[in-house]
């Protein structure tokens, strides 16, 4: 059987003789981008090709073990090995990247094969993602019984689609935008939608009485969906393709999150923030363990040195051994994958979508 959220089946099946030992609820996520290359080019699967994230998830050469030796020369080279493995590549990944950022991973479930080009998809593609979406606040969501008003949730997803979390929203601001108190906002729209996978709420890491909280479409097609409504606008800006890179980054690290504290027996529930300091933004924190990983995000190449500083404030603030950060382009000649200093990792952005 299907539903839109776990809890509507837990539900029903709470009025049968069916234990809940007798069954398990499996999420379908959108496609990651890895999904969605392996479609497209079948051969990237074979044994020779294929990236595997699982010896960066254990091992001696994994993420766990670099942070529990605060030493990132392993994790370093078995980055690089994956890396070796589809260099020969390289060119054919890169050029599939913005193609998935402008379509998502759900509208492809819903076509004969995989979508080489978004500029093939119709402003009908997106208008049934968008459809499909509100039939599912609309139909599914008076289950969850502290929702007031159900249109609300679908103006937080277009809030989120415009604004494609470049900034965070103050929750006074969403409280008089709604006409609902900060309680209804934080404990039911947002765990709401966060259940119906389509939005997550995002807080700053270490404060414990956040002021605002910042929005992420867990798919990059309903973003354009709700903002556009064909993939041209995307196509051809720079700028708006660099802030669905973000959107898609954060559902990657929050795959990533839960991939790697499964393997290591911890909580897999993931759970991704931001954080401000002084000399920047660091894009993404998670932890592994009880310890952060910061994660700067330099899709543009100019972004590169503020998204390292702030890296670096947070892991001198937190003693934090580990960061990564994220090259959406790199300067000719200069190696794809490096120790931007003894505890900062840089990889391409293409490659940690493909690891995620």
């Amino acid at each position: 059987m299907t539903a839109s959220a776990e809890v509507q089946i837990d539900r029903e099946l709470a009025d049968t003789d069916i234990s809940t030992d007798a069954y398990d609820v499996q999420p379908i996520l959108p496609e990651k981008f890895r999904d969605y290359l392996f479609t497209l080019y079948p051969d990237l699967e074979a044994d020779d090709n294929r990236v595997s994230p699982s010896s960066i998830r254990a091992g001696e050469n994994s993420l766990p073990a670099a942070i529990a030796k605060a030493d990132t020369a392993s994790l370093t080279e078995e980055l690089r090995r994956k890396y070796e493995k589809v260099i020969d590549a390289e060119r054919r990944i890169q050029s599939q990247v913005v193609e998935y950022l402008t379509m998502g991973g759900i509208i492809s479930y819903e076509n004969d094969g995989a979508v080489e080009s978004a500029s093939d998809l119709t402003p009908d593609d997106y208008a049934r993602l968008r459809d499909n979406v509100s039939a599912a606040l609309y139909q599914d969501v008076p289950g969850f019984e502290s929702i007031q008003t159900i249109a609300d949730l679908e103006r937080l997803c277009a809030l989120a689609a415009r604004n494609r979390a470049t900034e965070s929203f103050r929750y006074q601001e969403l409280v008089e935008l709604f006409d609902v108190d900060r309680r209804t906002i934080a404990d039911s729209y947002l765990p709401a939608l966060s259940e119906l996978y389509v939005l997550t709420g995002v807080t700053e890491y270490d404060n414990s009485r956040p002021r605002g909280v910042r929005l992420y479409l867990r798919d990059t097609g309903l973003a354009t969906a709700l903002s556009d409504g064909d993939a041209s606008a995307v196509r051809n800006d720079f700028q708006r393709e660099s802030e669905l890179a973000r959107v898609a980054a954060f559902d990657h690290t929050m795959r990533f999150a839960y991939g790697v504290n499964a393997a290591q027996g911890n909580d897999p529930t993931p759970s991704v923030q931001y954080w401000r300091g002084r000399e920047g933004e660091v894009d993404f924190v998670f932890e592994v363990g009880e310890t952060p990983v910061p994660i700067g995000l330099a899709y543009r190449s100019r972004d590169r040195d503020a998204a390292l500083a702030a890296i670096q404030e947070f892991q001198n603030e937190f003693d934090s051994p580990l960061g990564f950060l994220l090259a959406g382009d790199t300067v000719r000649g200069s190696k794809p994958i490096q120790q931007v200093d003894d505890n900062i990792v840089q990889l391409p952005y293409w490659l940690y979508l493909l690891l995620c």
